[in-house]
């Protein structure tokens, strides 16, 4: 159940104190399917627009987040004084999503960031598979953009050799015409156990991308290539790719590049930027 429909139902609660005050005929059906405890008072809630996340202002100065099960995910600390509190933005429509709070005669934005699940399971990566820090990039063979993200990989895994698991994930963007057949014939070289290999020429010859490149390039890696043009053309192969696709949808993702530490969207996308939030994640 959403919030949303915790929220009407609280309202619905209040309505059924005042209803003698209405006529008769007046019929209405309601009833509590959660509640939430607060470990202390609450002064103010509010909810996000999709209903996904309730926000419980309470007299310690926090600000408690639940996720749409009821589960209390983290908490904001805002201060004693704070009376009121806002969301605005819906994450789910890639708007940031942020909380106002009212204070005396002030209000503050905060912006709020959260993690996203997505699902790595057999997808190719470099570095330890056990690190404590995962980074995901959604690609597109075909982004100029994607091409440049190498460097900074590389930069990110010498600087956390034993802490960072880089994860690839497809996303071919429906304005480049060749991104899909270069994901496919990488997936292809992936079952062959040469996707690294295959990802970096394709990116090396992306201004010379063309389907008779890919191919030339799967030959110079000595690819099986009866199995690889089985393959690129397999419906499990689309089935794959839509996959991969639709993960990156799930996770909000608008364009390529678009990376992701620990489902924790990156907003600076520098050897830096990076390491800053590996270093929070870490704890040092």
């Amino acid at each position: 159940m959403s919030f949303c429909r915790f929220l009407v139902s609280l309202l619905l609660a209040f309505c059924s104190l005042i209803a003698p005050l209405h006529p008769a005929g007046a019929q209405i059906s309601w009833e509590v399917e959660r509640t939430i405890t607060s470990p202390e008072k609450i002064v103010d809630l509010a909810s996000s627009l999709d209903g996904s996340r309730l926000y419980l202002l309470t007299r310690d100065g926090l600000v408690r987040v639940y996720d749409g099960e009821g589960n209390l995910t983290g908490t904001i600390p805002v201060g004693k004084g704070v009376e009121r509190i806002k969301a605005v933005g819906l994450q789910a429509a890639g708007i940031p999503e942020r909380l106002l709070v009212a204070e005396g005669s002030q209000v503050r934005e905060i912006s709020l960031q959260f993690a996203v699940k997505i699902d790595i399971d057999g997808a190719p990566f470099l570095g330890t598979a056990d690190a404590p820090i995962t980074i995901v990039e959604f690609s597109d063979f075909q982004c100029p953009f994607c091409a440049r993200v190498k460097p900074l990989i590389e930069e990110v895994m010498r600087r956390n050799p034993d802490q960072v698991k880089v994860v690839f994930k497809h996303f071919p963007l429906p304005s480049h015409q060749l991104a899909r057949p270069a994901a496919a014939a990488a997936m292809a070289a992936q079952n062959q156990g040469k996707f690294w290999e295959m990802h970096d020429r394709i990116f090396a010859a992306q201004k010379e991308l063309s389907p008779a490149k890919i191919r030339v390039l799967a030959q110079e890696l000595q690819l099986d290539m009866d199995r690889f043009d089985r393959d690129i053309k397999s419906p499990e192969m689309t089935r794959r790719l839509e996959k991969e696709i639709a993960d990156g949808r799930q996770a909000r993702v608008r364009g390529t590049p678009a990376l992701f530490v620990n489902g924790r969207p990156v907003t600076q996308r520098t050897p830096e930027g990076i390491q800053q939030m590996i270093d929070e994640i870490l704890g040092r």
